[in-house]
């Protein structure tokens, strides 16, 4: 039994169905989960509590946000995108906004900004104004940005 597989999940009918309709398993699921606290590179809400984690085993990247409960993890909503976070490595080189966000980065205790990050897929490669830790570089792709924005550049890119 993979390690994963220890993770019990709490999802309610509703969630099933959305992961379903967006083609996610639930062991992708446990995967992101089991990723992010096994390494602590999780986003936490500073309101909810609540983390949101990615994972990209492959080709797509798992984006998952959960709570901790005595029994299992409850499964808020999950999504996914197939666009690759570039960074040249450094931080000292994106341009900030200065706007803040809900979301803090667990691992290094810091809020999130909004900073002037790359996305890539295929051979293009947009530069976007997305929250981001400024200490270690996690970049936050939110949900609707995922199924909106996102999932609409890669089926234009895909159909040329």
């Amino acid at each position: 039994m993979n390690s994963y597989e220890h993770i019990v999940l709490d999802i309610s009918e509703e969630g099933e169905r959305l992961l379903e309709g967006r083609l996610i398993l639930r062991e992708d699921v446990q995967k992101v989960i089991q990723h992010a606290e096994a390494t602590g590179k999780k986003l936490v809400h500073r309101c909810t509590g609540r983390s949101l984690a990615f994972y990209r085993p492959k080709a797509v990247t798992y984006w998952v946000e959960y709570s901790r409960t005595d029994e299992a993890y409850r499964v808020f909503t999950a999504y996914s995108h197939r666009m690759v976070l570039k960074s040249s490595g450094s931080t000292n080189e994106w341009v900030k906004s200065g706007a803040g966000s809900d979301w803090h980065c667990d691992q290094c205790r810091t809020p999130l900004e909004v900073q002037t990050v790359r996305l890539q897929y295929m051979q293009s490669i947009f530069p976007i104004n997305l929250p981001a830790c400024s200490s270690c570089g996690f970049i936050l792709i939110d949900e609707e940005l995922a199924i909106g924005k996102v999932a609409e550049a890669e089926q234009a890119l895909e159909d040329k």
